[in-house]
C-alpha cells in the first residue's frame, strides 16, 4: 500500500528525514572529471546545507562544509570553479586546499589557527562517481566496491566526462519523486518516448524473451550480466545498500535517442551496441542509467516539506568532442522530456495527496521496487 497522508506533509516528519535519511546515507555529489585540476571545486547543495567538493594540490578529493569557522558565512558562492585558496568573503579568513586555516587578521595571541580548520565531511569514490555523506558515522561501501567495480570499469565510468547538467524543481514530498523513479508502471502512459524504446514496461512474460536476445549479444559487445540487487531494504546489516542490472531494449534500438541510433562514442571497453541499458543505484536517493555510448544520473533532493529538486547529469566519452562526436540537444532529448513528463505527473500526485479524500491504495505488481523502498523508509523512521 502507499503511504499515509501524513507521511508526505508533516513538517516535524520531513525535519526527522533530513537526519535520518540525508544526514546518514551517501548521497551521490559529482563525477571526478568536474575537478580534474587541483583547486578545482563543486558544491553540493541541499536544503540549508552546502558543502565543497575539491582536489587538494596531491590530486585528493576532499569535501568540506560551506562554513566559514570565524562566523559561519559562506565561503564558496558560486556553485564550481578553481580556487588557490578559499577565502571567505565576509572577513577574508582563508583556508588552504587541505582545510587549514592560513589567515586570520587582528587575532588576539590566545588565538590558535589550528583550531579552526574546515570541519571535513566523509567522502568516498566508486569508479569515478564522487559521494559524501553527513553523518560521522557513515554506512560501509566497502563490499559495493568490490561488487560493481568490474561493472563500473568494463563501461569506464571513470574516464567519463559532465556534458551536461540540469535541475528540475518539483512542487512535492521528495518520496514521491523517489517512488515515481522505482516503477515503470506509469512508463507507457506517461511516457510514450521512453516506452518506445524500454522493455521494462512490459510483463515479464513478454520482457525476458528480449532479456534473453540482450544476453545472446554480450559477449560479442565485451559485456559480462553483472547483477547486484542488495537495495537499501535488503542490504546487510551496516551497509549502504546498492543494485546493478542490465534490461532489454527493444529491437533495433542501441540507445536513449529518438531513433535509436548511437549518440556518442562507445564507452568503456564496450566493442558494440548489445541493445541494452543498465540500472544502478547506489543509496535511497542515487540513481544511473549507462547505455553503451552515455550514461544519465539522477538524484532527488529535497528542498521542502512539498518541495525537491530532481538534477540530471548526462556523460560521455571523455575524449568525446561537442559538435564533433555528441550533439548536446540530442543527447538529452530523451532523459529532458522525460523528467518534464514526470515533474507533472508527481506534482499532480501531491496535489491528490492533499485533498481530504486521499486514502493509501494498493500497489501493482510492477511496483515492486517501490514497495521495497517504502519498506526501508519506514524501518529507518520508526520510532521518531
Amino acid at each position: 500500500m502507499s503511504l499515509e497522508q501524513g507521511f508526505y506533509t508533516h513538517e516535524g516528519l520531513y525535519k526527522a528525514e533530513l537526519d535520518r535519511i540525508f544526514g546518514s546515507n551517501w548521497l551521490f555529489a559529482g563525477h571526478v572529471s568536474q575537478i580534474s585540476k587541483p583547486g578545482d571545486y563543486f558544491l553540493f547543495e541541499m536544503d540549508g546545507e552546502s558543502i565543497i567538493i575539491l582536489r587538494n594540490k596531491t590530486g585528493e578529493i576532499k569535501a568540506y562544509a560551506n562554513v566559514c569557522r570565524h562566523r559561519g558565512s559562506r565561503i564558496c558562492l558560486e556553485p564550481s570553479g578553481s580556487v588557490k585558496l578559499l577565502r571567505c568573503p565576509y572577513h577574508a579568513w582563508a583556508y588552504d586546499l587541505d582545510g587549514a586555516l592560513v589567515s586570520a587578521s587582528n587575532m588576539d595571541e590566545r588565538f590558535d589557527q589550528a583550531d579552526y580548520s574546515l570541519q571535513r565531511v566523509n567522502l568516498e569514490t566508486i569508479g569515478g562517481l564522487v559521494f559524501i555523506c553527513l553523518s560521522d558515522n557513515p554506512p560501509s561501501l566497502a563490499n559495493a566496491k568490490t561488487d560493481l567495480s568490474p561493472a563500473l570499469k568494463l563501461y569506464g565510468i571513470e574516464g567519463l566526462k559532465l556534458a551536461a547538467q540540469k535541475s528540475y524543481p518539483i512542487a512535492a514530498n521528495w518520496k514521491l519523486a523517489v517512488e515515481n523513479y522505482h516503477e515503470c508502471y506509469h512508463c507507457g502512459p506517461a511516457h510514450p518516448e521512453y516506452a518506445q524504446m524500454h522493455t521494462l514496461k512490459l510483463p515479464d512474460a513478454e520482457f525476458e524473451p528480449l532479456q534473453q536476445a540482450m544476453r545472446d549479444r554480450f559477449i560479442a559487445c565485451g559485456i559480462t550480466d553483472y547483477v547486484f540487487d542488495f537495495q537499501d531494504d535488503k542490504a546487510r546489516p551496516g551497509e549502504q545498500g546498492y543494485a546493478f542490472s542490465r534490461s532489454a531494449l527493444f529491437d533495433g534500438i542501441k540507445t536513449g535517442s529518438k531513433t535509436g541510433a548511437p549518440l556518442a562514442p562507445l564507452i568503456g571497453q564496450l566493442k558494440d551496441y548489445d541493445g541494452g541499458a543498465s540500472d544502478l543505484n547506489v543509496g535511497p536517493v542515487s540513481f544511473f542509467l549507462i547505455y553503451s555510448d552515455h550514461v544519465v544520473a539522477y538524484r532527488f533532493i529535497p528542498t521542502g516539506v512539498q518541495s525537491c529538486r530532481c538534477d540530471v547529469m548526462w556523460f560521455v566519452r571523455g575524449d568525446a568532442a561537442e559538435g564533433q562526436d555528441y550533439d548536446l540537444g540530442a543527447l538529452t532529448w530523451l532523459w529532458d522530456v522525460t523528467t518534464q513528463a514526470d515533474e507533472t505527473i508527481i506534482l499532480n500526485n501531491q496535489k491528490g495527496i492533499n485533498s481530504r479524500f486521499y486514502q493509501p491504495g494498493p500497489f501493482s505488481k510492477m511496483e515492486h521496487w517501490t514497495q521495497g523502498f517504502i519498506n526501508w523508509y519506514l524501518q529507518i523512521m520508526q520510532n521518531i
